[in-house]
């Protein structure tokens, strides 16, 4: 797995929860661009942020790991 995989699955999984990165950001309890720059590997995200994201977006942790092919 690739972590641009993370990054497209995250920004594809908020799109179709029609959530802005700001929303989604606010959710989070980060800062308005924090999305924004891990939608584009701009940085790392921690296990308790990607169980976060997950509960937001009300999916499975897997989902936001899955393989593009």
């Amino acid at each position: 797995m690739k972590f641009e995989d993370f990054c497209l699955n995250l920004a594809k999984e908020r799109i179709c929860k029609g959530l802005s990165a700001y929303e989604l950001s606010l959710r989070l309890g980060k800062d308005a661009s924090y999305i924004n720059k891990l939608e584009n590997g701009k940085i790392n995200v921690s296990l308790k942020t990607i169980i976060a994201i997950s509960e937001c977006l009300k999916i499975p942790v897997s989902k936001l790991f899955e393989e593009k092919k």
